[in-house]
């Protein structure tokens, strides 16, 4: 698969997710950086529970990243942010666990696009 279409695909959920909390919230904590960096993390914590990881493991795996990049938080607040990610981005948690699994099948890249998009669309 291209990784432009690759790119597009984890894009959408990503987008998606941004709509279910206060996005904006979070982007004003990252002053110092841009917003490709929170899309990383945000896209860390799908592809993490996607993956079957627990909240306790996400949330230091998270922290330990941030550190390294010179972000000043505790994990406590890694903790607290994402405490409801998992119900409130069910969707695109299970967006991105199709995906991977239709990727690893080696799926046409226009039935991954329609079936997350279709997947997205779905009302919670």
């Amino acid at each position: 698969m291209q990784p432009s279409l690759e790119y597009e695909i984890w894009d959408s959920i990503v987008n998606s997710a941004k709509t279910k909390f206060d996005y904006n919230h979070i982007l004003s904590l990252f002053k110092q950086t841009d917003s490709e960096i929170i899309d990383k993390f945000l896209f860390h914590i799908l592809v993490a529970f996607a993956c079957g990881e627990d909240h306790e493991t996400i949330s230091t795996n998270l922290f330990n990243e941030l550190q390294q990049i010179g972000f000043d938080c505790t994990e406590h607040q890694i903790d607290e942010f994402i405490a409801d990610k998992h119900e409130k981005l069910s969707i695109e948690i299970y967006a991105t666990y199709i995906a991977f699994s239709l990727l690893e099948d080696e799926e046409d890249a226009l039935t991954i696009t329609a079936t997350i998009q279709e997947l997205l669309k779905q009302p919670e």
